[in-house]
């Protein structure tokens, strides 16, 4: 039996100090948001396959929420159909960056024929697979996965700083981002 798994992290910087706080609204609340209105369309719209959704704490502490997870998954990983790992989305840039292991190329090509069709982004920048954010732990085992990040844009000064409020973040982004990954899912069939 497979399964779709969607994840973020919904931890930041915290607090340093009594004094200084970082919200980390587009770092990430904008992903464990978006994993959250994924969970409510696919509770009316269920696809072919289970759906996980889950928001991982320690992603800015090298990983060890995803790490842990994918040392004791609840569903065996090779069961896994797709990942999509969703942090900072709420940026301007036409562009959206994109890591995908080795065993999610062939969706990646399905995401570059759906966002070629509908023209959701300029282009999907694919970069090098690094360990920056939860995807990370599953592509080393293997898991289809890919990562999605709206940076460099407007927003992009202010990550990781006092900063990264809700005030700051830009939302135009969110709907494409949405619907790239709905179009993607419903391609599968």
């Amino acid at each position: 039996e497979h399964c779709y798994v969607f994840t973020a992290h919904y931890d930041h910087l915290g607090k340093l100090g009594k004094n200084t706080y970082y919200p980390g609204a587009h770092d990430n609340a904008s992903g464990t948001a978006a994993i959250i209105t994924l969970a409510a369309h696919y509770a009316k719209n269920q696809p072919e396959y289970d759906t996980y959704f889950i928001a991982f704490s320690g992603e800015d502490a090298n990983l060890r929420g995803s790490e842990w997870y994918a040392e004791h998954p609840t569903v065996p990983l090779e069961q896994v159909k797709y990942l999509v790992n969703l942090d900072m989305i709420a940026d301007n840039n036409p562009n959206l960056y994109c890591e995908v292991s080795d065993n999610g190329m062939s969706g990646f090509s399905l995401f570059e024929e759906i966002n070629a069709e509908k023209g959701y982004f300029k282009a999907l920048d694919r970069q090098q697979l690094a360990g920056n954010s939860d995807h990370y732990p599953f592509a080393q085992r293997n898991v289809p996965c890919i990562f999605l990040m709206n940076e460099n844009g407007d927003a992009f000064k202010y990550y990781h700083t006092i900063y990264d409020t809700w005030k700051n973040s830009i939302f135009t982004n969110y709907e494409p981002t949405f619907n790239l990954i709905v179009d993607f899912i419903e391609a599968q069939k």
